[in-house]
């Protein structure tokens, strides 16, 4: 998998992930832009468009790559979503077209390593969904080189301090080097029903919240306590239960590159996952993924739901919950004090075969600047920026309180553990050996170290 992940819109990133499809759009062609406008409005439709100053008030040449066609490859996501109709604007910011290229993420995951070991030139920006991978294969542009050229990037309109930190080092390589930029952010949080769950205080350490979800299961106003994710695959179980791991104190991979699921803190967080899973979620979740647990948590079948920020959207969206005004939001758990919930960002690179870099880096600079990540998160988006977090718009819509939640942990968050594990260039392998051996405590009788010390084995000559 590539991530929770995790990501709003009207629908948000998960929800997409029942429909695989390809298709292609092109923007059309759009008017040149008014050289000596004020404030002149750029774009189409979106309620949070930023103007031409927020863009032209940087000391970039915009124009400089002017008649290229840029192609974009992504999987259906909320951030493409959100982003598709200011593509207008670009065009007439830079005079670039931009054509983007979606597949379903099943698809997305399986042709992109093809497309890429075979040497293509396209797509020339694209979704990064294994960093490690691509980089250790090549596949990626170093985007150091550009970051440092004023001639290629205003680095004071650029803002990087508005970027959480958490973003900035998801992207970073342990020699410094950089070759994407995040576009999303999201953290684990917990959602609880306001009327079933009526002190949120007792979510606060683990304990606590197993306690809270095997109450709420007997009250009879909901079948079952939480949903959690229960499949075994990366691209499922691993990044939930692997928040519990770190809280506890442990890693997957060690900070040494050493393997530690087997740890005895790690074996202590996946027990946890698996007690509570055993005592409070609904008959059936060990094939649960995203779609199955936020259906669950709409439907109004669980009064918990722990998982990824970005189901905000979903679980407050009137047509599809059932109990959309009784949605809140809390921090993820703590055990002896600390709390250490998974976080994500999505990320995206340039092809280190494109024949169009310099046009590349400057959509990637429009898009994910301060004024970029503004309309992207008025259009639904999740972009990992400060300003765009705390703007009232994008707080209205994603809801105050799972802002709060989730932008306290961006702010605060260890990136060390994912890193080290998503990042490592063979997380695919490492991540499903995690996500069967915790599958298989809440499956079976067996305890959390003896499945980790067999997880262990498979993964001799790994690392």
């Amino acid at each position: 998998m590539t991530g929770p992940i995790h990501r709003p819109s009207a629908v948000t990133r998960r929800s997409f992930l029942s429909r695989a499809g390809a298709l292609a759009v092109a923007v059309p062609a759009a008017g040149a832009l008014a050289a000596c406008a004020q404030s002149t409005q750029l774009g189409v439709t979106g309620d949070g468009e930023q103007n031409a100053d927020a863009f032209t008030a940087a000391n970039i040449d915009w124009r400089a790559e002017k008649g290229t066609t840029l192609v974009l490859g992504a999987e259906q996501h909320p951030w493409i979503t959100a982003v598709r109709p200011y593509l207008a604007q670009f065009q007439k910011l830079t005079g670039i077209t931009v054509q983007i290229q979606v597949s379903g993420e099943d698809q997305y995951v399986a042709k992109m390593p093809i497309t890429l070991a075979g040497k293509s030139g396209t797509p020339d920006v694209y979704m990064v969904w294994s960093y490690g991978q691509a980089v250790e294969s090549g596949w990626l542009e170093p985007l150091d080189g550009y970051l440092a050229d004023p001639a290629l990037t205003d680095a004071a309109w650029y803002d990087q301090a508005d970027v959480f930190t958490t973003a900035r080092d998801y992207v970073r390589r342990v020699d410094g080097s950089t070759y994407g930029v995040a576009i999303t952010a999201e953290a684990q949080v917990t959602f609880y029903r306001r009327d079933v769950v009526t002190d949120p205080a007792t979510l606060a350490d683990f304990d606590g919240f197993h306690d809270a979800a095997r109450r709420a299961g007997e009250s009879g106003k909901t079948a079952s306590g939480v949903a959690l994710r229960g499949k075994p695959t990366a691209d499922a179980i691993a990044w939930p239960a692997a928040g519990y791991v770190f809280s506890y104190g442990g890693y997957l991979v060690d900070p040494g590159g050493g393997l530690a699921l087997d740890s005895p803190q790690a074996a202590a967080g996946v027990q946890k996952y698996a007690d509570i899973v055993k005592a409070a979620c609904p008959k059936g979740v060990s094939t649960w993924s995203w779609l199955e647990i936020t259906t669950a948590m709409q439907q109004g079948q669980v009064a918990m739901l722990q998982d990824s920020s970005n189901a905000s959207i979903d679980l407050r969206d009137t047509k599809k919950s059932r109990f959309p005004d009784l949605i809140r939001a809390a921090a993820f758990p703590a055990h002896d004090g600390v709390s250490k919930p998974n976080i994500f960002h999505w990320i995206m690179g340039i092809n280190a075969r494109s024949k169009h870099k310099r046009a590349a880096w400057l959509f990637l600079l429009w898009a994910t600047s301060r004024p970029g990540a503004a309309q992207i998160a008025a259009s639904g988006g999740t972009p990992p920026r400060v300003s765009a977090w705390q703007d009232p718009r994008f707080r209205a819509s994603f809801g105050a309180d799972a802002a709060d939640a989730a932008l306290a942990t961006l702010l605060q968050a260890d990136s060390r553990p994912i890193t080290l594990a998503w990042m490592h260039p063979q997380w695919p392998r490492i991540g499903d050996a995690f996500a069967r051996a915790v599958n298989s405590v809440f499956t079976s009788d067996r305890s959390a170290q003896s499945a980790l010390d067999e997880a262990r084995r498979t993964l001799k000559g790994v690392l």
